[in-house]
């Protein structure tokens, strides 16, 4: 099987007026039923920061306005052949309507209840820190297909 890198960006929206984020519950393997931000991957001649800005769009319905970097994650799929490179947002300047997303359910999730939800292993290890004011996360993290971490540089 040949190795492969995925370079990509996972965002999470914030409604800093009711103290809310928005997560993606999975609809589909690997890690289905789980939450995450939303993103995905960015094509071959796209700019990240547009590729996370059409990842917003296609997966919420909501324009971005405003990216925050809040760190790069290099994550390896155990026994998959598989590693992205994240580039991780935060987003608060948003506007537009909600719409379905064809990859899983959006849920605005209360910022105290966001670790009582059913994160992936590596979102749950990185967010902490993505959500501090001046917080910023660089790591390569290994997981197996339940998201569970394995090892975390």
């Amino acid at each position: 099987m040949e190795k492969k890198i995925t370079i990509g960006s996972v965002c999470f929206l914030i409604d800093k007026e009711k103290d809310k984020i928005l997560l993606l519950e999975r609809n589909r393997e690997p890690m289905k039923s789980m939450f995450t931000g939303v993103g995905g991957k960015t094509h071959f001649e796209e700019d990240i920061k547009v590729s996370a800005v059409r990842e917003i769009k296609e997966e919420t319905g909501y324009d971005a306005h405003t990216l925050n970097l809040k760190g790069v994650v290099k994550t390896i799929l155990q026994g998959k052949d598989s590693s992205w490179i994240l580039f991780v947002y935060t987003c608060s300047d948003f506007s537009g309507e909600e719409i379905p997303c064809d990859e899983g359910e959006l849920h605005w999730v209360n910022r105290e209840d966001i670790f009582q939800t059913n994160l992936t292993g590596f979102i749950r290890e990185i967010l902490p820190e993505v959500l501090l004011e001046d917080g910023f996360v660089e790591t390569t993290i290994v997981h197996n297909l339940k998201g569970e971490i394995i090892n975390n540089n």
